[in-house]
């Protein structure tokens, strides 16, 4: 968990992710054959196997987050906010943020609500659109705004840092775990293969801007090549008390995606990582959910088309300050991506077997 930690630590809204991006190459370089920052933002890792012919095989996960930016600094001090990727209105009010200035200084706000004593009736059951938000920096004008270094354009994001719930559950909240705790999984497979070369080549690219519309793999997926396209993000968890019977749950292991409305996953991949997943004998979920993308989903456009596929780990309360995960998922997302690289040398590929004959 130590590379998650670090990684919800940065504020990182598409587009601004530079904190982000310096943290994983931090701890990317040292298992990296080679490592390269595109003019994106993109990190690629590659660590080599050892023969020239072995395939290759890209796995992404994407490192922004949802948040805001600087739209406006009133005359009052107050900021006004830009959405940065999608979340729900309901959530914003009374939350702390971070604005961090072009110098890189983190200057904590919060989302202003009406105190709860001068609420009015309608004030109760309505929910206040966050084009009408503001931020409070404690400044009393505009100029004490600028002053503290804060420029329209600015990004703003969730404050937070992980910790784990209750004592001992292994589940953790944070912001930021879409997609942090994907690139800490990634993080940790490089790890894996730190002292021997994996048995195909790995490309490991942590992504940007995955959240306003998969730019940052869309770019990438021009010209890289690979025999194997993967995508490693968070799926939603529908296993709280507001849903009946649930689909995909906390701690009943990562996800093997068959389809969301980025990506209908090649059923060699399919097959593979189930198989590698019954080898281990780990629980994994199926995952069909339409209300979700990921970096898949421009991945498969890698030259005349990949095979294509993505994991997922569950996540509860996702685009929220509060989303939590299970560390078991976590674990076994590592395990299953690993016994999947293993296999891949001798995994067939075709979408379907011709029968010669036919």
């Amino acid at each position: 968990m130590n590379h998650l930690r670090a990684l919800v630590e940065a504020t990182g809204p598409s587009g601004s992710e530079e904190d982000v991006v310096q943290r994983v190459v931090k701890a990317a370089r040292p298992y990296a054959d080679s490592l390269d920052v595109d003019a994106f933002g993109n990190v690629i890792a590659v660590r080599r196997a050892e023969g020239d012919k072995a395939r290759r095989c890209i796995i992404s996960a994407h490192m922004d987050e949802v948040g805001f930016r600087v739209y406006k600094i009133g005359a009052d001090g107050f900021l006004r906010l830009e959405k940065v990727g999608g979340f729900d209105d309901r959530i914003l009010l009374a939350q702390r943020v971070w604005i961090r200035t072009e110098s890189g200084e983190r200057l904590l706000g919060v989302i202003g609500c009406k105190s709860a004593h001068l609420l009015a009736d309608g004030d109760r059951s309505s929910v206040v659109p966050y084009a009408s938000l503001y931020v409070d920096i404690g400044a009393r004008s505009q100029q004490e705004v600028l002053d503290m270094g804060v420029a329209v354009g600015d990004p703003v994001g969730f404050v937070g840092s992980l910790s784990e719930l209750g004592r001992g559950t292994g589940r953790y909240t944070a912001h930021a775990l879409d997609d942090r705790a994907g690139c800490a999984v990634l993080l940790t497979l490089l790890e894996r293969f730190h002292e021997t070369p994996p048995p195909v080549t790995l490309v490991v690219v942590f992504s940007v801007q995955e959240e306003v519309g998969l730019r940052g793999v869309e770019a990438l997926a021009r010209h890289l090549q690979g025999d194997v396209a993967l995508a490693l993000d968070m799926t939603a968890a529908d296993d709280t008390p507001e849903f009946g019977d649930s689909h995909l749950r906390l701690g009943a292991g990562p996800t093997v995606k068959v389809m969301d409305f980025s990506t209908q996953a090649h059923p060699a991949i399919r097959r593979g990582l189930l198989a590698a997943a019954h080898k281990q004998n780990l629980p994994v979920q199926r995952e069909v959910l339409k209300g979700i993308g990921t970096d898949a989903g421009a991945l498969q456009y890698l030259g005349q088309g990949v095979a294509t596929g993505a994991v997922s780990v569950t996540n509860r309360y996702t685009h929220s300050p509060v989303e939590v995960l299970d560390s078991r998922d976590l674990e076994g997302a590592v395990s299953l991506l690993e016994g999947f690289l293993h296999d891949l040398p001798d995994l067939d590929l075709r979408f379907v077997a011709l029968n010669d004959e036919a």
